[in-house]
């Protein structure tokens, strides 16, 4: 019986997640300090811009799938430039579409290991891939933050003390991070530091829960110890798919209001939208969860939170647009699939 309890409330809880992103979303609308000049501004937003801002998260798409295809290759997994691109189109519907950033990475390492019978380095480079990812947007952030801390704010103006310390936090935040993980990779490649590391992790009080986590990253980079220069360019690509992102970001932002916020700020809270989104798989694609992230990161900046409403709104709806693709593959996927057995 409890099997059943179980399904059926894990059926009640997937159904109720878009409910809850568009209650936020609703609810966070009527909280703005002026509504309806959001929903103006956002009619009379720069179009130009905006399909300028799509184009660079198409870009980011694109070149996500050619990154991925270099670690493939490291390891001799056969797969063509195209049907990675694809594969990646998938992953960015799966994306926006269900509750965590991390159904794309299930579903395209899904497809991957399908096509070539090899379903563990097909995993292990999806794990490579995010993890690298992270740390790199991590390091973006430590940059950015710690930049404007030393020489200021790009466009001249003075940090609000209240506006600095929370600087002072995000800057701390993505160092402390940006270390971590750097470190926790460079542990991974040496097999003497994944040995120490193995042992300290095993006297922790969660060691039964963080001893697999880590047995399982090894696992992952151990077929990449051979290969540095793959992961040199997957950390290279990884950057510019951070500038890319904060470009698409910045130029929705100009779109809406000119000057609102410098593209270095931007950089510097684009890994906080990112973590959240990963932390809170709570709605399909963020919904909700993004826009009120987007507000309280702007009004940290001293930016008017209506516009951040108003910006992780139409990011949301480019991300829908853009990864539209991604369901035709789906669908065609499909079709595939059952022909053969139709013509049997």
């Amino acid at each position: 019986m409890a099997p059943k309890w179980r399904a059926q409330l894990s059926r009640i809880w997937n159904i109720s997640k878009p409910i809850i992103g568009i209650v936020l979303l609703v609810v966070l609308y009527t909280r703005l300090d002026d509504p309806a000049k959001t929903w103006q501004d956002i009619l009379q937003s720069n179009k130009w811009q905006l399909a300028l801002g799509a184009l660079m998260y198409t870009l980011a798409v694109a070149l996500s799938g050619i990154k991925w295809g270099i670690l493939l290759r490291a390891i001799g997994i056969p797969a063509t430039l195209d049907r990675l691109v694809e594969y990646q189109w998938l992953a960015e519907f799966f994306n926006n579409f269900l509750p965590a950033q991390v159904g794309g990475d299930v579903m395209r390492g899904f497809a991957l290991a399908s096509d070539t019978q090899r379903g563990a380095d097909s995993a292990a480079s999806v794990l490579i891939d995010r993890f690298i990812g992270l740390m790199v947007f991590m390091i973006a952030s430590a940059i950015a933050s710690t930049g404007m801390l030393i020489w200021g704010r790009p466009d001249g103006s003075i940090f609000e003390p209240a506006q600095l310390w929370y600087m002072r936090i995000i800057a701390l935040g993505s160092v402390v991070a940006s270390a971590l993980l750097l470190t926790i990779i460079v542990s991974l490649l040496s097999s003497r530091l994944k040995e120490l590391a193995s042992s300290i992790l095993a006297r922790l009080p969660l060691a039964e829960k963080l001893t697999p986590i880590w047995d399982k990253l090894g696992n992952a980079f151990n077929a990449y110890k051979a290969h540095p220069g793959a992961l040199l360019f997957t950390a290279a690509s990884s950057a510019a798919i951070v500038l890319l992102t904060s470009v698409n970001i910045w130029l929705i932002s100009q779109a809406l209001n000119s000057g609102t916020i410098t593209l270095v700020e931007v950089l510097a809270i684009n890994p906080i939208i990112v973590f959240v989104l990963l932390a809170l798989p709570i709605s399909p694609g963020g919904l909700g969860i993004r826009q009120t992230v987007f507000a309280f990161t702007f009004g940290l900046l001293g930016a008017n939170t209506d516009t951040g409403y108003a910006v992780g709104l139409l990011q949301q709806l480019i991300g829908y647009l853009v990864s539209l693709p991604g369901l035709y593959i789906w669908i065609r996927g499909r079709r595939e699939a059952v022909s053969p057995s139709l013509a049997k």
